[in-house]
């Protein structure tokens, strides 16, 4: 998913490379760079928008992305021609200058393939990697369209504490990497969006609460069911659940931010009940306006859902100091597996270079290497190559 974060831009959803502020920030200018996805002026894509003043932020990112698998597994195809398209709106409901108002949030997301082979979801090359780390995050399927969010958020005690409730997707708050967290115009692989650890859901029922402890940290903590997916009633019955806690501290005058996220799940099957539990971490850190890296750990006991740890670290180069828009992005990820198999880690790496044509439109070519794909030891490595031409609004 995409994100924003105006003050360390550690959720740099819609734009490019980020960019941290060097000063000290204002009274809540901590939460609203995680809630608002508006990018600052001179940001790439970014225009003054007259509804702005009538409470009103949205933005589009839709791409078109062509992918190709060297060594695809049998029975899937090579190649896969898709249209994907990721909308988000805030949409303010009360105004309230001091405390910062009452907001509507919605999001959309979708993928469809645009050719007979992309479009049968049975045969596409991506479901040959199975639920580990998908090749694409955004990838639904090849012709799904799904709203992961859609919720009440209020501001209140001057701007300094927020809750959001309603159908709620955790992706947006917790965990959010700048770098690596955006698979339209920066990394795609699953892998390195969220923590698969963690393994976040979204357009379920649920809440988050968030705290400015001072102007250089924040708490949150989130709840979210998980007995609901994207074609089923989110308030359907269920038992099904993920706590899930984060402290964001921000370093070296807003240069570097770290995240600490602990979590407990209940999960409810046919064999019964189990309680799982764990911490994830992580830190990116902006060495200088041409380099920005950042690096994520976690572990997790008896899992059910998400790996029993990850680590994953990269960094995105600004290699053309003419084209300030433009960088390279190189990350490495190893994923280990929640059964004792022999063959239960999984590593991949992955390099893209955003190509910054004009305000609205990137070019963005990748590749990866995917080693013991979904733990699969019979396909011992993968190699998959790809480009994605982004129209962001």
């Amino acid at each position: 998913m995409n994100h924003k974060n105006i003050l360390a831009l550690a959720l740099a959803g819609l734009m490019s490379a980020p960019v941290f502020a060097q000063e000290t920030p204002a009274v809540g200018e901590l939460l609203e760079g995680i809630n608002m996805f508006t990018p600052e002026e001179g940001a790439p894509a970014y225009k003054v928008k007259a509804n702005e003043k009538y409470g009103t932020q949205w933005a589009v990112d839709m791409a078109y992305g062509y992918w190709h698998s060297k060594r695809s597994h049998y029975g899937m195809n090579n190649n896969a021609n898709l249209f994907l398209i990721h909308a988000q709106l805030n949409q303010r409901l009360i105004e309230d200058s001091v405390n910062g108002g009452t907001w509507l949030r919605a999001e959309f997301s979708g993928s469809w393939g645009l050719d007979k082979s992309s479009a049968r979801s049975g045969t596409l090359f991506s479901d040959g990697y199975g639920d580990v780390n998908g090749v694409h995050a955004d990838i639904y399927g090849t012709r799904d369209g799904v709203i992961p969010e859609l919720a009440l958020m209020h501001y209140f005690a001057g701007k300094r504490a927020c809750i959001i409730a309603g159908m709620v997707n955790l992706t947006n708050y917790f965990d959010a990497v700048g770098p690596a967290n955006d698979s339209f115009a920066s990394f795609t692989n699953g892998g390195f969006i969220n923590s698969s650890v963690l393994a976040l859901p979204d357009a379920n029922l649920g809440a988050v609460v968030q705290v400015e402890l001072n102007r250089e940290s924040y708490a949150m903590l989130g709840f979210s069911r998980e007995v609901a997916g994207y074609r089923q009633n989110p308030f359907k019955s269920g038992s099904g659940y993920l706590l899930v806690g984060e402290y964001g501290r921000t370093l070296l005058d807003g240069a570097a931010i770290i995240r600490i996220n602990p979590f407990f799940r209940h999960v409810e099957d046919v064999d019964g009940h189990c309680n799982n539990y764990g911490i994830a971490a992580s830190i990116e850190y902006e060495v200088c306006d041409e380099l920005t890296v950042f690096a994520r750990a976690g572990w997790g006991a008896r899992q059910e859902l998400g790996n029993a740890f990850d680590f994953s670290c990269g960094a995105n180069v600004k290699l053309i100091p003419s084209r300030e828009d433009d960088f390279l992005g190189v990350a490495f990820g190893v994923f280990k597996g929640c059964t004792p198999a022999e063959n239960n880690r999984e590593f991949v790496a992955e390099a893209m270079y955003s190509f910054q044509v004009n305000d609205y439109i990137k070019i963005v070519p990748h590749i990866q290497y995917i080693s013991k794909p979904a733990y699969d030891a019979e396909h011992s490595d993968e190699l998959l190559t790809g480009v994605q031409a982004v129209f962001s609004f």
